[in-house]
């Protein structure tokens, strides 16, 4: 008959979604047979990534293949042998009454349960492994040497095997990392209409909301089991994860720091003790970089995506004023940075990264939200790649299908979904020949490559050259913008000029992938360049190119139209020169406050005479700029990042303002003047 703990592990066994990588692995050890090989399986993950529930699933599979499962809760030994090689004896199915005792106790259970192994599969599992304590030499150095090699073991905890175990050549070669990373889309839709939730947007406003984080799922997924879910269970729910997660940060300095931390996407010493303004006491930042829930990257250190959300919504809330000061001290330092890189001639990129993530588009922001440092790279295209180039290519096509990207502001939760077909996920590489292109040579091609050397993406980006305008303008895709263009321009000014013809990835609803893309993107801005494109008029490619700073190009005779029927729309960013300060005035829009960083970075003035222009904020001098030059309001919304009631709300305070009927007049009257988008007023 089914105890109760059985029925509690088929239900579970049932209700499981996702981790199939995980557990496909875990049966290939067990499937290994007795070969001899010693192997500890390392789960590790942050708090609530799942690491028990996995475990869990473990102990299903192997019962399954009529392996023997040995969970132990580390939790339950408080550091004590003892306690645990009686548990263990328990476990193996000793009467505690009839058990050996005394000083052989630990020798007969290892004898025993070695012999268990004899022609059957064996997994000892250890749970909650930061809870070992001081059992973890004991484990590392008594115990465990003496077990079987083909006896397979599972330690579960927030932190990977670190201190003697990686400092040990020969424990590194037994030990198989596996990490927890949170669940894709797709997991967490299987998983949320486990629950019941069925409604699509909802599903999509939670994976949103929980960033695919298990723990976060299932708490979220209890407050909208009515259907519905409001901003309260938001805080809620993030409430209860923060409380959670700082269970192992004790003392008020650490938790502070904590909440310091939450501002910037990535951090280190210097950034928090600027936004702090004191000098952090020896050991705390060492003692921070050390929890579970923070990681390392390339840009310093990095909070848990969930951890940094509920943080820093906690700090917001609790302390707006000291909050503010923070993120004005952030800037500040962002802003110094950026200055003295730029001009020492070195990249400023991760700088100006995390400057446009508190100050650019909204788009852009809820891009930048979850952007980490990436495993995957970008490398050219060689003769001996060139063909798996082309399996990329007839991999995407026959691998596509519909793709749902969501992505939010992280200011407010303002939240922009995107839905492309299989077909309008495919657009971006049609219109071009690869053959065509390779003829003018490979630099044109880039293969994003996962840590594993897997393809992962493609860019394509012809540079702008005499060998290479007689092809753009007869290619059907960039030929209508390049006859825009004057033939002499073009080539007088073709120094670091490009035309996208694709920058596309395997699974367009990966935020990783899409961070490779932007950061690529990105890339090629902040070393100076001008870059075109002409992708398909779908809401997601024209958010895309707008949110990175794009201009639309106006006047487009005769554009490309896809096969789905679908126009191309023309966009152009030049950052060549001085147009790169321009760009970052315009695209890291600094805060308020920080007037001495703000001077870095503003273009040459122009003094104009007291008029009715005067009258005038700085931004509706942008907007009446760019009516002066033709745009329509939806044309000057996507230029400076507004919308079109905002262009409207402008127009008519700026004419309420001079007293001017219409556009027109304002326009006459700018150009009049002959006033430039920087323009400052004479006081």
């Amino acid at each position: 008959m089914e105890t109760i703990r059985d029925v509690m592990i088929r239900l579970g066994a049932e209700e499981f979604t996702g981790r199939v990588f995980e557990c496909q692995y875990f049966d290939r050890m067990l499937e290994a047979g007795n070969e001899g090989k010693a192997h500890i399986l390392n789960v590790h993950g942050t708090g609530g990534i799942g690491k028990t529930t996995l475990l869990a699933r473990f102990g299903h599979l192997a019962g399954t293949s009529g392996a023997r499962f040995m969970l132990m809760d580390m939790r339950d030994y408080m550091g004590n042998p003892s306690l645990f090689i009686e548990d263990l004896a328990s476990k193996l199915g000793w009467d505690n009454g009839k058990s050996p005792r005394g000083t052989d106790l630990a020798g007969h259970v290892l004898e025993q349960l070695n012999r268990s192994t004899e022609g059957k599969k064996v997994v000892l599992a250890l749970d909650q492994y930061e809870e070992a304590g001081s059992m973890d030499p004991w484990l590392r150095e008594t115990f465990l040497p003496g077990l079987r090699s083909d006896l397979l073991i599972v330690i579960a905890g927030r932190y990977p095997l670190g201190g003697p175990w990686k400092l040990s050549p020969i424990w590194r070669r037994l030990i198989i990392s596996l990490p927890l990373a949170e669940l894709q889309y797709e997991e967490a839709r299987a998983y949320l209409r486990q629950q019941g939730v069925t409604d699509e947007p909802l599903i999509d406003q939670l994976w949103l909301l929980s960033s695919g984080h298990p723990l976060s799922l299932s708490l979220l997924a209890v407050n909208a089991g009515g259907g519905q879910f409001r901003d309260s269970h938001k805080r809620e729910t993030l409430a209860e994860l923060l409380q959670y997660w700082l269970e192992e940060v004790p003392d008020e300095i650490l938790r502070s720091l904590v909440y310091a931390a939450s501002i910037p996407r990535s951090f280190d010493l210097e950034m928090l003790q600027r936004m702090v303004d004191t000098e952090l006491p020896d050991g705390v930042f060492e003692r921070l970089t050390k929890l579970s829930f923070v990681g390392s990257s390339a840009r310093g250190w990095q909070l848990h995506d969930l951890v940094r959300d509920a943080a820093r919504q906690t700090f917001r809330e609790r302390q707006p004023d000291t909050f503010t000061l923070y993120l004005d001290r952030l800037a500040a330092v962002l802003n110094g940075r950026i200055h003295s890189k730029l001009t020492g001639g070195t990249s400023a990129a991760a700088d100006i990264y995390e400057l446009i993530s508190h100050s650019g588009h909204p788009i852009l922001r809820a891009h930048f939200r979850y952007n980490r440092s990436s495993a995957n790279y970008w490398e050219p295209v060689t003769q001996q790649t060139l063909p798996e180039m082309e399996k990329y290519i007839e991999r995407r096509k026959v691998a596509a299908k519909t793709a749902r990207i969501v992505c939010a502001n992280p200011d407010n939760d303002e939240w922009f979904h995107y839905k492309l077909t299989a077909e309008e996920s495919l657009l971006r590489l049609s219109g071009w020949n690869s053959a065509e292109l390779a003829a003018f040579g490979l630099d044109s091609f880039r293969l994003l490559r996962g840590p594993d050397g897997d393809v992962l993406g493609l860019a394509v980006m012809l540079s702008v050259r005499a060998d290479t305008l007689a092809y753009l303008l007869r290619n059907p895709l960039s030929a209508p913008f390049f006859r825009l263009l004057p033939k002499e321009h073009i080539l007088r000014d073709n120094e670091s000029f490009k035309f996208i013809f694709a920058v596309d990835v395997l699974n367009p609803e990966s935020r990783d992938l899409r961070s490779d893309s932007v950061n690529l993107i990105m890339e090629h801005v902040l070393s100076g360049v001008c870059l075109a494109a002409c992708p398909p008029a779908l809401p997601f490619f024209e958010d895309s190119h707008i949110s990175m700073g794009f201009e639309p190009v106006i006047g487009i005779e005769k554009p490309y139209i896809y096969s789905t029927g679908i126009q191309a729309s023309a966009y152009q960013l030049d950052t060549r020169g001085r147009k790169l300060e321009s760009f970052l005035k315009k695209v890291a829009r600094f805060r308020a406050g920080n007037d001495s960083a703000q001077q870095h970075y503003r273009m040459p003035q122009h003094q104009v005479d007291e008029s009715l222009l005067s009258r005038l904020t700085p931004r509706e001098l942008e907007v009446a700029e760019q009516i002066a030059r033709g745009f329509t309001n939806k044309e000057i919304a996507g230029s400076l990042f507004v919308s079109e009631a905002a262009v409207k709300k402008h127009l008519n305070a700026m004419l309420q303002k001079t007293g001017l009927k219409n556009r027109t007049q304002l326009a006459a009257e700018l150009l009049k003047l002959r006033v430039d988008p920087g323009v400052t007023r004479k006081k």
